[in-house]
């Protein structure tokens, strides 16, 4: 089950939206609440530090876990760091941590896309982004893939 969520402050709220919808009665309340905080968080790290448009995947295994991966057009990776008492931010990945089963980040995130050049050879002369040929840019909507591959962040939860 997969979702695509804006990258503005509305993608956590869909996240759990849709958490919630897909897994249902398949689960145990806890399981679904667990999913359903974890996901928030991660969605949450993608729109702030990636600022990129955020796919979020949802695999109910033959295991019973559920897999969640939260992909995103950033390469760097989040980082588990140690807050002090007060710091009222950065616990998302120690939440990730403490709550799930295992939990990683690999390449092969989203690539976002961005505006073709226009026709012609003085844009590509200067580096941007080279001009479509007319039935691609058609079909793309004049915009193509970025180079740079951004990265997946997962975890998993079992009861």
């Amino acid at each position: 089950m997969r979702v695509r969520l804006p990258k503005d402050t509305r993608a956590p709220l869909l996240a759990r939206a849709f958490v919630r919808k897909e897994l249902g009665e398949l689960h145990s309340v806890e399981v679904r609440d667990r999913v359903e905080l974890l996901a928030s968080e991660l969605v949450t790290n993608a729109v702030v530090h990636a600022g990129s448009l955020v796919t979020m995947d949802v695999v109910c295994e033959a295991s019973g876990a559920v897999l969640v991966e939260v992909a995103d057009g950033s390469p760097v990776h989040p980082v588990l760091r140690e807050t002090a008492l007060l710091d009222e931010n950065g616990r998302g990945l120690e939440l990730v941590d403490k709550l799930s089963v295992e939990w990683g980040v690999r390449e092969g995130g989203l690539r976002e896309l961005e505006p073709a050049g226009p026709a012609g050879g003085a844009d590509a002369e200067r580096g941007s982004t080279p001009a479509l040929p007319a039935g691609l840019a058609a079909v793309l909507g004049g915009r193509v893939p970025r180079q740079a591959t951004g990265k997946v962040v997962w975890f998993r939860v079992s009861d």
